[in-house]
């Protein structure tokens, strides 16, 4: 699969509308924009998700501004399609299709893997010295930064945008996880509905595209390490309410999303089930079982010890395609 690539887009020629931008993208796209300094270059991947709109809105606003970033910039585009397909931004990957953050490995076999292939060869290509990967939770939350390592040059990165960051021993194929030869960061800005996630887009790629020395003087991150994921088995049934609901493996609270980045205590409850053979918890490292860190009282979930849970949403298809949320023990 090729890439379609605009080299320096004329400013005038970007519709002001961001959903007519979307639209007029022949499919993943490429934007190479030359910098003051053309030696050196910097990455931005977005939109791998059609569901997360906040990149791809601070770069359409970027791109409109004409301004000449201090180095050579290639932004991806990924999942276009998906994004624009009815009702805009809803997608998170066209039905029937893999999800694209999964597929940064071989094999590299249907169109999703192609895609995917074909990005990394666009960065490979590009020589960078810094690759982000811009997303937004599909919950509300706080905007963190997600990592394989902890180097000072991946919490400078994430400073940009976020004063968390998460160190994670999972392996699910993802963009981060590839070597470009240079620091890699995953950023989530926050819930493609929070208002926070506009700015905090847009001051982070300020400084991305502007800053001569991304690395130099880096703002203070604080790390949670090896979080664990909480996924649903194959074909257990999950919603989200404010009761049980009796056809359901799982009810989960209809407001989960507050307790994102909060300590929740082992008096508060999550949900409602009858047990706990639906759930898996995993590190990457090592899969466990649920029932080591949530309990079942009187028909209700609660955690056996305070944990700190983030991503959690209440969309039921990506809670039992992707996962319910991550957690790691407090303190």
């Amino acid at each position: 699969m090729e890439l379609t690539t605009w080299t320096n887009p004329d400013p005038g020629a970007i519709p002001p509308r961001v959903g007519d931008f979307l639209r007029s993208l022949p499919g993943p796209t490429a934007i190479a924009v030359h910098g003051k300094d053309r030696s050196r270059s910097r990455v931005l991947v977005t939109l791998s998700h059609g569901n997360e709109p906040s990149g791809l809105e601070a770069v359409h606003r970027w791109l409109r501004s004409g301004r000449t970033p201090v180095v050579d910039v290639l932004v991806l585009f990924g999942s276009v399609e998906a994004a624009r397909a009815e009702p805009m931004f809803y997608f998170r990957m066209l039905p029937g299709h893999r999800d694209l953050n999964r597929c940064f490995r071989p094999p590299f076999a249907d169109a999703t893997g192609q895609l995917a292939e074909a990005m990394l060869h666009r960065i490979h290509a590009a020589k960078p010295e810094a690759v982000l990967d811009l997303h937004n939770t599909s919950g509300s939350n706080p905007a963190f930064s997600v990592t394989i390592g902890d180097s000072p040059e991946q919490r400078a990165l994430s400073s940009l945008f976020a004063q968390q960051m998460i160190v994670t021993d999972l392996r699910l194929g993802s963009l981060m996880e590839q070597d470009f030869g240079c620091p890699i960061v995953t950023i989530e800005a926050g819930g493609s509905q929070d208002d926070t996630a506009a700015g905090v887009c847009d001051a982070g790629l300020e400084a991305y595209f502007y800053r001569d020395e991304v690395f130099a003087d880096a703002g203070e991150v604080s790390l949670l390490e090896h979080p664990y994921r909480l996924e649903l088995q194959p074909h257990a049934r999950i919603d989200f309410a404010d009761h049980a609901l009796p056809d359901r493996d799982l009810t989960m609270r209809a407001d989960i999303e507050r307790f994102n980045f909060a300590p929740v205590p082992p008096s508060e409850p999550l949900g409602w089930a009858s047990g706990l053979g639906s759930l898996r918890a995993s590190t990457g490292r090592d899969t466990r079982d649920a029932r080591e860190f949530f309990r079942i009282e009187d028909g209700r979930i609660y955690t056996r010890c305070t944990l700190r849970m983030f991503m959690a949403t209440t969309r039921a298809d990506i809670a039992a395609s992707d996962c319910l949320f991550y957690f790691v023990r407090e303190g």
